[in-house]
């Protein structure tokens, strides 16, 4: 019964060995960051280092994982693919990726073989962001609103990573910071660059654009005219004074030339 109860023992003792594998016998990979960003024509490191390893030497690999299509950057110890002169390795195994272009937005996995561990195999997945400039917004922005009533100016970027935020402008100044209205609301929605006049004044009238912005840049559309006009008694427009000017220059013939 003793010899049973030693034996169960030792079985105990190298089974809890060869379950726990220590650190010194396994490959084992870290980065400093899993999400990386860039902006276009920089460079950019995607680390990926060991923790630990016993075996010298190891087999690196990286691979390009964008539209389910998995493909080698990284191969038998050279630069391989469409980044073959637009990348390289940095030990132990950091892929550093030189002039950022946005078909490189993508994921990346670092892969590392040690045949002398345990545990024989490690990876890392790295997703490279790339950020884009705002193309520039399209911009609507009605040319005549009448007085009290409520309007909607819209702006709208088809390009941008990140998204964008979306500020407006009337005559240069930045709503609604310029001065104060002497009634009714503003609302600016900086996700989606619409922005909204509850009970429209005369002062409202002028001329608008829409920035769009990110950390890559920002762009902005050509300002444009709004012009506020009140209803008479009779139902037709009354043009503002600033509205009657415009109408007027664009009315004048030019003088003879003497």
């Amino acid at each position: 019964m003793r010899t049973y109860v030693l034996c169960a023992a030792s079985l105990c003792i190298i089974c809890a060995f060869m379950c726990h594998i220590p650190s010194s016998l396994a490959v084992i990979l870290q980065t400093t960051d899993k999400i990386v960003w860039a902006s276009v024509s920089e460079s950019v490191d995607l680390t990926c280092q060991f923790e630990s390893t016993s075996t010298n030497n190891p087999r690196i690999e990286w691979k390009k994982i964008k539209n389910g299509i998995t493909s080698f950057v990284y191969f038998e110890k050279k630069i391989v693919g469409a980044l073959k002169n637009r990348a390289r390795l940095i030990k132990p195994a950091t892929f550093v990726l030189l002039n950022v272009t946005r078909e490189d937005a993508a994921e990346y996995r670092c892969e590392v073989t040690a045949v002398d561990d345990e545990k024989k195999y490690d990876e890392i997945m790295i997703l490279l962001e790339v950020r884009v400039k705002p193309a520039v917004p399209q911009c609507s922005v009605p040319q005549s609103v009448a007085f009290g009533t409520t309007v909607e100016l819209k702006c709208l970027v088809n390009d941008s990573n990140p998204a964008p935020v979306y500020r407006w402008f009337r005559n240069d100044k930045e709503v609604p910071q310029y001065p104060e209205r002497s009634d009714g609301v503003y609302t600016i929605n900086a996700s989606t660059g619409i922005l909204k006049v509850c009970g429209v004044r005369m002062e409202d009238e002028g001329e608008y654009y829409c920035l769009a912005e990110n950390n890559a840049g920002y762009t902005q559309c050509p300002s444009q005219l709004m012009n506020v006009h009140s209803v008479g008694q009779n139902g037709m427009k009354v043009l503002t004074t600033r509205a009657v000017q415009m109408s007027d220059l664009s009315t004048t013939k030019p003088s003879s030339i003497v």
